[in-house]
């Protein structure tokens, strides 16, 4: 049986079990709504965890004294020629000899105006010591990176277990920094181990639920996922404004994951991931479980057609199937070269308004809060012209505003058009997002969805490393640096998107074979077909 007709069969008995029903419904709710809430603020906690309160040197003395904090530094500790503002690693000598500088020998005080205690003001992770804390965000990377293997196991095991190892992964991570107090190579180790779960917590349920779902609802499903991570950026720091310990928010914003491990009725194993390994029995098995809670039945021939018909395994070659034909190795790079481009610029923004002033934990919610309205940009744009004009044109716009924001800090520096500009780029970064995100789910088979998707997030990430250096030089060489940066990636994932096929209203790839003619047809500017219908019901009748 070729594979047209394995792929018509198998989209047929899910209209017929129902691939837009109630267990849908409520698995979207469950997996990619309200996990990915939770999930989004146990990856995003160590951050705000890492958090540098404004310190000093530690001066003993004031405890005899009537003097405030501000009087009491004014005497002990010396003011930065170039900002006025007090050094944070130096003292003076003694209080009589004010021309003699030293480190600082008792300690450090940390101002709690918000925040009780940190991991950097626990350890003490400042002046000689301060490279520890952006060197344990540097093993949480590595962990991100390594982590993706979690992706291509989940195109050869399947996708259930995967969710299981990554909440695991992520609370031994978590939860062992804890108890890892004082020895940095434990809080690195826990670092890595923590952030192995980056990527599979999030596209793992994705992946589940764009395959047992309809195309018409498959473009709601991230934006589903983009509410639950707007919502988990703005409420993690809000809870540590209220316990005020990163110990006991890392405890409330890390346990939560570990109870959707019991949700058995609604933790799946994908059936289509089943049938593409002939795992026919299996596959019936899942589907019988989503027929209950929609209130459908499969027919007994259906089960029938569908054993005769899916029980051969197609083989995969895991990595190395993405560049098995020019047309299909030509998709794979320029999908990881926009992925690149994203993730760089995306943190570069985030790295460049980082020190913002003000209440920290206010910041942190409006910049998650900002992203939300972009999302439904990014659903309507993608479903109204496509999802590869709709990242063009986003990252064409990203890099007019770039180098807008460069040329006013080169000339005027004006305060409210950098604020607007920073805005915008962040707004329309989430559109880039949710277009390349399910173009990414839509171009690839269900053999090599996962390994697809986490070919891309690692190459990015490991560019992403890099990062900080390009704001550090943005400090040092000029404040326009980044921009010019950022309006450079925008462009070639802009140009680069372009050779990926549009998959609206296409009829998506299921096999290695089918991807590797996918799009050859397309020219670069065409515009999406119009919607047609895919796929009918396969009813006994017709068996």
């Amino acid at each position: 049986m070729d594979s047209k007709s394995h792929e018509n069969v198998f989209d047929g008995v899910m209209v017929q079990v129902g691939d837009s029903g109630k267990f849908q419904k409520w698995y979207n709710i469950i997996f990619n709504l309200i996990f990915v809430g939770f999930a989004t603020m146990a990856n995003f906690n160590v951050i705000i965890c890492l958090a540098t309160p404004e310190h000093w040197c530690k001066v003993p003395g004031r405890e005899l004294t009537n003097f405030t904090i501000e009087e009491w530094k004014n005497l002990t500790i010396p003011r930065n020629e170039l900002t006025d503002a007090f050094h944070t690693c130096k003292m003076f000598n003694s209080t009589q000899e004010r021309d003699a500088v030293v480190e600082c020998t008792h300690g450090w005080e940390y101002d709690h105006t918000y925040y009780h205690e940190t991991i950097v003001s626990q350890e003490n992770w400042v002046c000689q010591e301060d490279m520890r804390a952006p060197n344990f965000l540097v093993f949480g990377k590595i962990g991100e990176i390594l982590g993706t293997i979690f992706s291509q196991l989940g195109d050869i095991y399947g996708r259930r277990p995967i969710i299981y190892a990554a909440i695991i992964t992520l609370l031994i991570g978590r939860l062992g920094l804890l108890v890892s107090k004082g020895i940095f190579i434990l809080f690195a180790i826990c670092s890595l181990i923590g952030n192995l779960s980056a990527l599979p917590l999030f596209q793992t349920p994705l992946v589940i639920s764009v395959e047992i779902s309809s195309d018409k609802d498959r473009a709601s499903i991230p934006l589903l996922q983009c509410i639950g991570w707007t919502v988990g950026l703005c409420i993690a720091p809000m809870i540590f404004w209220a316990v005020g310990g990163w110990v006991p928010f890392l405890i409330i914003t890390s346990v939560p994951v570990f109870f959707f491990m019991f949700i058995q009725s609604y933790m799946i194993e994908s059936p289509r991931w089943l049938a593409t390994k002939g795992e026919t029995k299996k596959c019936v098995k899942e589907l019988k479980k989503i027929a209950k809670i929609n209130g459908t039945t499969i027919s007994d021939k259906v089960i029938e057609s569908l054993n005769e018909q899916i029980s051969t395994p197609e083989k995969s070659y895991g990595i190395m199937s993405l560049f098995s034909s020019w047309n299909l190795a030509k998709i794979s790079i320029n999908t990881i070269i926009g992925w690149v481009c994203f993730i760089c610029l995306y943190l570069i923004l985030y790295f460049n308004v980082s020190n913002l002033k003000g209440n920290p934990f206010l910041n942190y919610f409006w910049q998650g809060l900002a992203e939300l309205p972009g999302y439904f940009v990014g659903k309507y744009l993608s479903d109204a012209i496509g999802r590869k004009y709709t990242k063009f044109l986003s990252l064409v716009a990203i890099a007019i505003v770039a180098v807008i924001l460069a040329y006013v800090l080169t000339v005027s520096g004006n305060v409210i058009v950098i604020s607007v500009c920073g805005i915008i780029m962040k707004l329309v970064s989430s559109i880039v997002f949710y277009a390349i995100n399910l173009q990414t789910l839509e171009i690839y088979p269900t053999c090599l969805r996962q390994t697809g998707y986490s070919m891309g997030f690692t190459v990015a990430n490991i560019f992403g490393i890099f990062t900080p250096y390009v704001t550090y030089l943005g400090t040092t060489i000029h404040g326009s640096f980044p921009y010019v940066v950022i309006a450079s990636l925008a462009l070639i994932g802009a140009i680069s998107g372009m050779f990926i096929p549009e998959t609206l209203n296409e009829k998506l790839p299921e096999t290695i074979s089918e991807a590797e003619q996918f799009g050859a047809d397309q020219k670069i500017w065409s515009f999406p077909k119009r919607k047609i219908s895919t796929h009918k019901i396969v009813s006994s009748e017709e068996i």
